[in-house]
């Protein structure tokens, strides 16, 4: 409620700011002139989560956020508002760059992407854009951009079930999938009480757009991504099917 009053009370005193004034980032919601813009299928290391410290990159998203402010202009969201009236979807951005005329327009979160500033998050419908995010994230990642360089935004090992906390990516070979009691889970060791396993309730797993049998990843190089919990060992829940991905 108190995170709600200020984000009110923010937006009243950025209504007579130019367009492009940032006057809140947390992570995840942006404040352009008043309007809350949430920044959809990525996540950004917040400056003030509810540990307290910073996220790992925190300070390299907002000097990455500042800089794209100064180099380009916001267009819009074409999404829907959220129910704490944020807008949703790609949040369209038309960047100054002298090789496209009027600028190349792209969103938000892939420059953000781009520079290493963001990681993708699959949450949306927008597969097209998700899409676009994750080859944003890939050139980044390539490159070791920004962030990359951070040891803690490493691509885990699935194989080590090394302890992780917060959103993470693990990649690894699927050693057994089997679904028990409703849900689906990839285990990638020998020990499902110790080892790295991501799951997904079977009946999201059969409304995923694509089908397939889930012993077919057995062997299979995969990469997962998600908010990390400790379930025996580091497990991440499935809730898009894009968090799933064949290497």
């Amino acid at each position: 409620m108190n995170r709600r009053r200020f984000l009110i009370g923010a937006a009243a005193a950025a209504s007579v700011r130019p367009q492009n004034d940032v006057s809140f980032f947390d992570g995840q919601t942006v404040l352009f002139a008043g309007v809350q813009y949430y920044l959809s299928d990525i996540i950004v290391p917040s400056p003030s989560p509810l540990s307290g410290d910073p996220d790992p990159g925190a300070q390299i998203a907002q000097a990455v956020l500042e800089d794209i402010r100064r180099e380009g202009r916001l267009i819009g969201a074409g999404g829907a508002r959220d129910r704490w009236a944020r807008l949703t979807g790609p949040v369209r951005w038309r960047a100054n760059d002298a090789s496209a005329e009027g600028g190349r327009e792209t969103s938000l979160q892939e420059l953000l992407l781009e520079r290493g500033a963001a990681r993708v998050a699959p949450e949306s419908d927008d597969f097209a854009f998700i899409d676009r995010c994750f080859a944003a994230e890939e050139k980044a990642r390539g490159g070791k951009t920004g962030a990359w360089r951070d040891p803690d935004w490493r691509i885990r090992d699935a194989a080590r079930a090394e302890p992780a906390f917060g959103f993470q990516i693990f990649a690894g070979a699927v050693m057994r999938a089997e679904e028990r009691r409703g849900r689906i889970y990839f285990n990638f060791g020998e020990d499902y009480r110790s080892d790295f396993t991501a799951s997904v309730r079977a009946s999201n797993f059969r409304r995923w757009k694509k089908k397939f049998d889930p012993a077919a990843l057995v062997g299979a190089r995969i990469e997962t991504r998600g908010l990390v919990e400790r379930i025996n060992g580091p497990s991440i829940e499935l809730t898009h099917e894009k968090q799933l991905r064949m290497l």
